[in-house]
Parts: C-alpha cells; structure tokens; sequence
C-alpha cells in the first residue's frame, strides 16, 4: 500500500496532463476528467485511513531531486492531505459553474490541479529537499490563479504574492542550506535528533524556516500578500489559498517547531506572541473593509492565530499538550471546511452580481433562502456558536490555554483570558456587520431577483460544507476518535488526556459572554462609527485608507533605503575588481617591457567588451600605398619582434597613402581620430625608467559603462544578499 503514495501524486499528474489538450477542444470532458480526478484520489486517500490509522506508509524513489523522492503519510500528515483532497474536490465543482463566463478557463484549470499535485506533495514529502520542491511550484502554479482576471487590481496583487513568495523561497531555502551544513540530514524524522542540539545557531536556522513558511502562512507581519490575493483572485482560487494553501506554511511552521526542533520553549513562546497578534490583527482589520472578500481575507488571518496559538501551547505543554494537540488539528481541519463554504457563498453573489461591495450588496440575500442558510452555517461556526463545528475546536484551544496558565499569577491568567474573549469577539462583530448587510437588510432592488440565476450545481458544495459543519458539531468527539494516534506522533502522555464535556454549562456560557461582546461591539462601534449616510442609505466606509499601511510605509521605503546601501556598497566593489584587473594588465605589460598609455576612445558608441583602437604615431612621411593587410602584417611584425625601435616614419607614410585611398567614410574616422590625439602610443623603456611627468591613465570611460551594465545583474540579488551577510554575522556570533 505503499505506492499508493506515489499514486496520489502521479495519478492526477497524468490526468491533468490529458485534460489541458482535451480542454482545448472541448471544456465539458476537461471539467468531467479534473472533477473524477480529484473524486478518485479522494476516494483512495479515505481508504488509505486504515493503514495510517496505526501505522506510518513510507515510499522512496531513488535518485529524483539529487536526493531522491521520500514520501511519508501518518496521521499528523493525512489530516492535511484528507481536507486538501476534499476540498479541491468540491472546490472543482464549483469552479466548473463559477467561471463559467471567464476568459482563459483551459489555463486556470490547469494551474489549478498544478497547484494541487504541488500541495498534495509538501505534505506527503518526508525529505525537505523534496518538501522545498513542492513548496516552489505551489507557489509558482498559484500565481496564474491570483492574476487570472488580468486587470490592475489582479496584477498588483500578483506581483506582491509573488515578491513575497520568492522572498520567502529564498529566505526557506538558505536555511535548509545552513541546517544541512551543520546536520547532514534532511529526512524530517531524523532532524529533530540532531537539530535542537548543534548549540545556537538552531536559532538562526529555525527563523529562517519560520519566515518562510509564515509568509505563506500569513503570520503578521508577513501578510501583506493575503488582503491582496483573495479579492483579486476568482473566487474559487481565493478559497484554496485560505482553506488550504496558508495550511502549507502552517504545516511547515509545526514541522520546524514541534518536530525539528523538539518543541522548544522560545519558538513556542513567540508562536504564542504571535497567534495573539494575528487574532487580534487580522480581526481589527476585519471590521472595516467595504470588499467582502478583502473582509474575509483579514478573517482568515485571525483564524490563522489560533491556530499559530495552538502551536505555541502544544511546544509550551510539552507531553502534556494533549489538549493543545487536538485543538489545533481539529482547528485546521474546520476552518478549511467553514471559510471555503464562506468564500463560495460569497462567489454565488459577485456570479450573480459581478459586485463585491457591501454598499451595493445590502439586502441581496434576503429572499434566497439556500444561500441565506448555508452562510448562515458558516457564520455560526467561525465565530464558535455551541452546536457547530468552529465552537468544537476554540472551546479546546482555550482550554489548553486555560490548563497552560494554571500556575500562572492572576492578573496573568486574566489579561490573557480577557485577550482571547476580546479576540473571538472582534469576529463576531465583523461577520455580523457581513451578514447583516447582505442577508437581513431590506432592498427592494433585489425583491425575488436573480433568484432564477443561482445555479445549483455552484450550491451544491456549500449544502456538503454546511452538512459536515452540523454533523462534527453534533458528533464533538467524532475527530478524537478517528485521530486517537495523533498523540503518539506528538509524544503525548496519554495519562494526560482526559475527555472534555464540550456541552457543559460553563463551556457554552463562555462560548455565549463571548457572541454578546461581539454583538455590543456591532452596535456600539460598527454602526456609529463606520456608517455615513449616501443617497438615502447609510453606507459602510473604510477608515484603514488612512491608516499606516505595512506594505507602502514600512516595506517599501526599508527596500528602497537598503537598494540604494547595497547599489552604492557593490558599486565600490564593482570599482575595487574594476582596478585590481587594471592593475594586474599593468604588471603584465611592465614584465614584458612595455608600457600602455590609453587615453578615451572617440568610437565610445561601440557597446563591446572588445575594444578597438586605431593607431597613429608622430612623425609622417610619404609612402606608396599598400594594401590594408600588408599594413597590418608589417606592425604585427614589429610587435613580435622585442627591444626592436619601430620605424614610425615609415610606418606614418603607409597610414598617410592609405588615407588618401580608403573609403570615405573609413577616412573620415582616421581623419577623426588624427585630431582627437594619440590612441596608443608604444615606447620602448624598462620598468625601472617610467618617466613621472608621464601620467598613465586607465580605459576608466569603456570600464565605466561595463559597470553599468554589471550592476543590473549584481543588483537583481540584492535582497539575498543582505540576508546571507545578516546570517553569516549570526553565523560568526555564534561560533565564537
């Protein structure tokens, strides 16, 4: 069973293969063959439950990526690869419906299933060569995705997603570079043995991994992308990159915290640090857009620090994260099913609508009863109301944060009891503000309209998301039961692990203070204070536009400043190799006798790095003319010859009678450089007699535009290399 791993690899390689070119005839057979593609694979990956149920599937393939392809699949690792194969699933679905009036569908389709071959491998890839590889080209495979519509809106999204991603490639990659030059081990299951003890500079190792993961992860204040990417995107490529693709930079976060380096206490006390910002950061955000989906993308951000949050507690809880553990998986496995079903309810409307603003959307929703209950659902469950999927997950990361405290002052374990209801509260206030707007205010504008256009087969995911949302918060221990080994994978002490009566009176009393702050903050600032009354209606404002932005305050300005340090640093050192090559070429010729004198050339347009010279000496007398060739064998002649005095009469005659019979134009440029002074002139002295009045210049002109030219490479790596020199001082520190 085994290869079955491969399969789900290669399976829908091949098939995604097959479905471009049968996509270029005929769109109907590319939708069937994508969506039986991701139902099969679907289908095998439930049936593989059995054997990782227990167990571990391990498959090696020799020699691929220099290092060979190492696939692996436990129960840690088949929660992601279960939601990512359902999810792509029913997000394929909904995509045949959704763009289905778009340009260019064969390739979104294709860099669709790309990006899911690419995902699918991160998290089956045991070596982390091969974990780099896939991480790459989901990235690459996702950007097509996020720039489909190709307006400015789409582009400049792209291209932050991009930079970041590359960035962040990059920033991954040197430390894999570093961890493997102090290891010698890339497989993830023997890392963890050597990493937490090869002395501090483990620090620096898991930084640079945590920076490249949580750029995709979306971790403040490397998130600037996310905001951008889900309004651009078609709608059902914003669903996977916030149900599953920021899961990938989650994923890799986890495996550097809690598996490669053992759960230490700093990282998963800044990972704490850091879920409280982003809920915080992501939800305060949240309650201001007038875009939906931007609304939406800062959610997902909040969501995000929970389970950043959960990490923190299960490296802080050590054996005893038991609570931790499930409450941070069973999150990742929810959030992905209630913000995908939110996204596509959201796509239903702008299908409908092509309009993704809140002002204009008010009361849509009123009459359609399907898509008014279905985001309903989704509603309930992210903001953890008793009776849904979302409550389930919170109720035990607070839990795990409550046991964490327990021996912690008072005014601690209040401060932080206060964040995190303050926190979930926020959501509650932001998501209100969306429903409200779209599914309970009156417009008589869309009174029974469009109600005609809704398709139901764009439904039909939504109705699937919401019956599993209804069915886990039904069934709350349905994930501990099908998971139970999860704690063997996270060195759990199972003496610890106690069952938690989700439904209890104090739980859901939490659960309701929690929605009634939510409420009050809707009322007492959402509708006072971002409201103003437009055309008769009171309109929703953005008051962020004002606001310090991270990307153009922060970022930018810091990138120009360091571009200008690093132009004028690798200008200097462009100039230092510039003059160490002169002064070599002048040592060179002093050996041999012979001195240079250059001076600027008159034919400086000729953009070569060969330069021509044309040769011209004092004194002039008459000569017969002779053939251009012979000319040039004569002084060939006397250059091989060494110590000889040239005979420059002569040899000035012979340029002299040629003058008068070459080409006009030739002429003119002989007649040109005559005026314009001496090119080289060749004397014959030792090194020793170098007359000093004599001033020896270089070819400093022709040297000055190939430097030019040298930097517009030097310069494209700028940021790396600012970095590299960052960690090699770390490096240094932490050797001596």
């Amino acid at each position: 069973m085994d290869r079955l791993l491969l399969f789900i690899l290669l399976f829908p390689t091949i098939t995604t293969s097959i479905s471009y070119f049968v996509g270029k005839r005929n769109e109907l057979y590319r939708n069937i063959i994508n969506i039986l593609t991701t139902l099969v694979n679907f289908l095998v990956i439930l049936y593989m439950y059995k054997y990782i149920k227990e167990g571990t599937l391990n498959f090696q393939v020799t020699y691929v990526m220099g290092t060979g392809l190492n696939l692996k699949l436990n129960s840690f690792r088949y929660i992601f690869v279960l939601i990512t194969s359902f999810i792509w699933f029913i997000v394929n679905i909904y995509s045949s419906q959704y763009l289905f009036n778009y340009i260019h569908r064969n390739r979104y389709h294709f860099f669709f299933m790309v990006t899911y071959i690419s995902t699918l491998g991160i998290f089956i890839s045991e070596n982390i060569i091969n974990l780099f590889t896939f991480f790459e080209i989901m990235s690459f495979s996702s950007y097509p995705l996020i720039i489909h519509d190709e307006d400015d809106e789409a582009h400049e999204a792209g291209e932050t997603y991009m930079n970041m991603a590359v960035a962040g490639g990059m920033i991954l990659l040197m430390g894999i570079f570093i961890m493997y030059s102090y290891t010698q081990v890339l497989n993830v299951s023997e890392l963890y043995l050597v990493l937490p003890r090869i002395g501090p500079i483990k620090y620096v190792i898991s930084s640079l991994l945590i920076i490249g993961f949580g750029i995709k992860a979306g971790i403040v204040p490397l998130h600037i992308w996310l905001p951008k990417a889900h309004p651009a995107a078609p709608t059902p490529a914003s669903a996977i990159l916030s149900g599953i693709l920021v899961k990938t930079g989650i994923f890799g976060v986890m495996l550097t915290v809690i598996f490669l380096m053992d759960k230490d206490f700093y990282l998963s006390l800044g990972m704490v640090i850091f879920g409280f910002i982003n809920i915080f950061t992501g939800g305060i955000l949240a309650l201001f857009p007038v875009n939906i989906k931007r609304t939406l993308a800062y959610s997902t951000m909040s969501q995000i620090g929970y389970i950043i949050l959960g990490i923190g507690l299960m490296g802080l809880m050590k054996d005893h994260g038991y609570l931790a553990v499930y409450g941070t998986m069973f999150h990742i496995f929810n959030h992905a099913v209630f913000k995908v079903m939110l996204f596509m309810g959201v796509g239903i409307i702008y299908m409908i609508t092509h309009e993704l603003n809140i002002n204009k959307l008010y009361g849509f929703g009123r009459f359609k009863p399907i898509l008014k209950i279905t985001f309903f659902i989704g509603f309930c469950a992210i903001i953890g109301l008793p009776g849904f999927n979302g409550y389930l997950s919170k109720t035990l990361i607070h839990h795990s944060l409550t046991e964490y405290l327990h021996d912690f002052s008072s005014p601690i374990r209040i401060t932080v009891e206060i964040l995190f209801t303050l926190g979930s509260s926020i959501t509650t206030a932001y998501l209100l503000k969306l429903y409200i707007s779209l599914f309970v205010e009156d417009n008589s504008k869309y009174y029974a309209s469009y109600r005609k256009y809704i398709n139901k087969r764009a439904l039909f995911p939504m109705v699937i998301s919401s019956i599993i949302i209804i069915y886990i918060g039904i069934n709350p221990n349905i994930f501990e039961r099908y998971f139970f080994s999860l704690y063997n994978i996270f060195s759990i002490d199972l003496h610890s692990v106690h069952t938690i009566q989700f439904y209890s009176l104090k739980n859901m009393f939490s659960s309701f203070l929690t929605i009634g702050l939510g409420i009050i903050i809707y009322l007492k600032y959402v509708l006072p204070n971002l409201r103003q009354e437009k055309n008769g209606h009171m309109d929703y404002f953005d008051k962020t536009r004002n606001w310090i932005s991270i990307e153009e305050n922060i970022y930018n300005p810091v990138f120009k400043f360091m571009f200008l340090v690093s132009t004028f640093i690798l200008r200097i050192f462009d100039t230092l190799l510039l003059k160490i090559a002169a002064y070599i070429s002048y040592s060179l010729r002093f050996a041999a006798n012979i001195e240079f004198q250059t001076y600027p050339n008159p034919m400086d347009k000729l953009n070569s790095m060969i330069y021509s010279f044309y040769i011209k000496f004092k004194d002039r007398k008459s000569k017969k003319t002779k053939k251009e060739h012979k000319l040039k064998d004569k002084i060939k002649e006397s250059y091989n010859k060494p110590h000889m005095k040239i005979n420059l009469s002569e040899l000035e005659g012979k340029i002299k009678d040629y003058e008068l019979n070459a080409k006009e134009n030739f002429k003119s440029n002989i007649k040109h450089t005559v005026e314009s002074g001496k090119n080289i002139h060749i004397k014959e002295k030792t090194v020793n007699k170098i007359k000093d009045s004599e001033k020896i210049t270089t070819i400093k002109k022709d040297f000055d535009e190939t430097k030019y030219k040298m930097n517009s490479i030097t310069y494209s790596i700028y940021l790396v290399g600012i970095v590299m020199v960052v960690v090699l001082l770390a490096l240094i520190i932490f050797n001596t």
